[in-house]
């Protein structure tokens, strides 16, 4: 408790260097506060739109410090605490709950709020700031993968690894024709396909691997990422899509974190649905944050939004109810 009280004094009284340094190792940033809050929206809300840009720029660095600390944007609380906006004629111009929301959608909620406000009062700073704690939000959502410098001549020699198909001795079987890899590879990167080629099931008699339900592209670009993070093929978010889901499918950690980074620069208006809906399916904290933020300030993704037009998973991370949609042609079914 009395660390809590601490960690939220110097959120409050807007001191960075000593909640850093007040704050221990194992705290638990997602814990609320006694007023059901926790850290992060306390952070979010400082006083929004009376800070000095030099502030605003360390409230930014000390809600990215608390999300690498462990802070998850993404988690909805339950409180009756709320944000009043208030004009410069004292009134107030609206108000915006904390309940139900994660710190995206409430960030949503405020913009949505601030476009839909009729008091006349000028929100373009509280906007700015809000969208770039989305921003801010989406970069540092979880801890990147530690990178480091490999000289050129090792990832010679693993292409060169790569191109030896004629030690090739597995097959995946795709949707549209057959990619070759070495089974020693495999195994020594997938715990799920080392127990599928040591069994005696027929993936493990045969080499073979049915993947009939992914393209050749896909499990050439899942092969090329196992064996040396890079490839020659021409990329596309659906080829992209199919190797995340085959990394994931067994469990190729290091795969799946540089497609991840790869679909997070992929998200667009065409692609922004099918991106969305797969790092929902896979719960990867990065890919969510980098579709929320990219759906929060595209016009086409909001109008989606308002008609309704998305998926219900999707509008539920976007912070709308998950309505779900009246298919085409045919009546609601109304109550009696």
């Amino acid at each position: 408790m009395a660390h809590e009280a601490m960690v939220k004094g110097f959120i409050d009284i807007f001191d960075f260097e000593m909640l850093q340094q007040v704050a221990p190792d194992h705290f638990d940033w997602n814990k609320n506060f006694s007023d059901g809050c926790p850290p992060l929206f306390h952070a979010i809300d400082d006083k929004l739109c009376k800070r000095t840009p030099a502030q605003h720029q360390t409230r930014l660095k000390r809600i990215s410090w608390m999300l690498r600390a462990g802070a998850d944007p993404l988690r909805k609380v339950s409180s009756t605490v709320a944000m009043d906006f208030i004009t410069l004629q004292e009134k107030l111009a609206f108000r915006v709950g904390y309940d139900g929301h994660s710190a995206f959608s409430y960030c949503f909620a405020l913009l949505e709020s601030m476009q839909k406000d009729t008091s006349g009062a000028d929100w373009s700073t509280a906007r700015e700031r809000t969208e770039e704690t989305l921003k801010t939000l989406s970069q540092a959502t979880t801890a990147k993968a530690q990178l480091v410098s490999v000289r050129q001549g090792v990832v010679n020699f693993w292409e060169s690894v790569r191109d030896m198909d004629s030690t090739y001795n597995v097959i995946f079987e795709a949707a549209d024709g057959e990619v070759a890899a070495h089974d020693l590879m495999l195994m020594s990167a997938s715990p799920v396909l080392r127990a599928m080629l040591e069994s005696a099931m027929k993936e493990g008699a045969n080499r073979r691997i049915l993947v009939r339900d992914s393209s050749s592209s896909s499990v050439t670009l899942f092969v090329d990422m196992l064996y040396t993070g890079s490839t020659c093929l021409e990329l596309d978010y659906k080829s992209m899509l199919g190797a995340f889901d085959l990394a994931h499918r067994w469990q190729v950690q290091h795969v799946v974190d540089i497609l991840v980074d790869a679909l997070c620069g992929a998200v667009g208006v065409d692609s922004f649905v099918e991106i969305t809906e797969a790092a929902i399916l896979k719960d990867s904290g990065p890919l969510k944050a980098a579709c929320a933020a990219f759906g929060a300030k595209n016009a086409e993704i909001q109008a989606m939004l308002k008609k309704n037009s998305l998926p219900a998973a999707v509008r539920k991370l976007m912070g709308e109810p998950e309505t779900e949609r009246p298919e085409p042609g045919k009546p609601k079914r109304r109550r009696l």
